[in-house]
C-alpha cells in the first residue's frame, strides 16, 4: 500500500465521514417512526443535497488516487446513477408515498450497498 500524504489521507477520511453521513440521512428520512417536523426534515433533505454534492466533487481527486484500481474506478462511476435515480424521484422528497417508498426500498438500499463497496477501497488506507 502506497504511502499517504497528510492531504490524501485527510480527504480520504472526510470522505469516509461524508459517506457515513449521507447514510444516516437516508436512515432519517426513511424512518417510520420518526416524528419530526417538516422544516427539520426539508433541512435534512438539502443538507443531503449538499452532502451528496461533495461526494460527487471528492471524486475528481479519487479518480487520480485511484488511477491504477480498475476496480475502484468502476465503483466511483456508479455513484453517477445514484445520483441519476435521486433525480427521477425528485430528491428523495417526503412530501409523497411513491417518492418515500423509492427511497425505502431502492436509493437506500443501493446507496448502502455503493458506500460499502466504495469503503472497501477506502478504508484500508484511512484504519489504523
Amino acid at each position: 500500500m502506497a504511502d499517504l500524504t497528510e492531504d490524501e489521507f485527510l480527504l480520504l477520511k472526510k470522505y469516509n465521514a461524508l459517506l457515513d453521513t449521507v447514510e444516516e440521512a437516508f436512515a432519517y428520512l426513511s424512518d417510520e417512526n420518526q416524528n419530526a417536523s417538516a422544516p427539520v426534515k426539508r433541512q435534512v433533505v438539502l443538507d443531503s443535497y449538499e452532502a451528496i454534492g461533495k461526494i460527487a466533487e471528492a471524486h475528481v481527486n479519487l479518480v487520480l488516487f485511484f488511477e491504477n484500481n480498475e476496480e475502484a474506478l468502476q465503483v466511483i462511476a456508479q455513484f453517477g446513477n445514484l445520483v441519476d435515480e435521486l433525480e427521477q424521484i425528485g430528491h428523495f422528497e417526503q412530501n409523497t408515498a411513491p417518492e418515500k417508498e423509492a427511497l425505502q426500498t431502492y436509493i437506500k438500499p443501493a446507496y448502502e450497498t455503493w458506500k460499502n463497496e466504495i469503503q472497501h477501497h477506502i478504508l484500508p488506507h484511512i484504519a489504523h
